[in-house]
């Protein structure tokens, strides 16, 4: 291939990326006002500038959008855990709700429109980007479900109860938990 070609690869991944995020944002401007039962793809495409065509070539349902945003959301938690792979468990809590705090609206929009399991399915399906990935021991992925299905749950309860705790609240709440079980007290 010649760079002339690998330049023009180059630009139409950018050109696909930029409008998969047009999606991404009509979509979440649309749901701060209507749920998610409620648009259409019409609306989608009417917000975003492009044809129906367009969106089709990109995504099929609406739930689509969700899951790439989602799924680019994990894949770039994962990559900041793994840049800091001795983390103790305290830091590990504050940072996935460090991570999450800027997405309380999103957040709250899945929980709305019951879709936070998209999350829980996105944090599962990008584990191989994740530190748990990492971890070579017999019945890891008891292990690795156990995590995630910790901090998952932890993350729910929090949008459930309007994301009022701080993240370092939460971290502070995750070392008891670990105290807890950790002890007979």
């Amino acid at each position: 291939m010649n760079e002339n070609e690998t330049n023009k690869r180059h630009r139409r991944t950018a050109q696909i990326r930029h409008t998969q995020q047009d999606f991404v944002v009509a979509l979440n401007q649309l749901l701060a006002n209507k749920p998610l039962n409620k648009i259409t793809v019409t609306n989608i495409v009417a917000r975003a500038g492009y044809s129906r065509r367009t969106f089709y070539r990109h995504f099929l349902t609406l739930d689509d959008i969700l899951i790439y945003q989602l799924n680019e959301l994990t894949i770039e938690l994962y990559e900041l855990l793994s840049k800091q792979p001795s983390l103790p468990f305290k830091k590990v809590v504050l940072l996935f709700f460090e991570f999450w705090w800027p997405y309380r609206a999103l957040l709250n929009q899945l929980r709305y429109n019951n879709r936070l399991y998209l999350l829980a399915n996105s944090l599962t399906n990008n584990l191989s980007s994740s530190l748990l990935s990492k971890i070579k021991k017999p019945d890891t992925d008891y292990l690795q479900q156990f995590a995630i299905g910790g901090m998952f749950a932890m993350l729910t309860h929090w949008v459930q109860h309007g994301c009022t705790k701080s993240p370092k609240e939460m971290s502070k709440i995750a070392q008891e938990i670990q105290f807890h079980l950790t002890t007979n007290k």
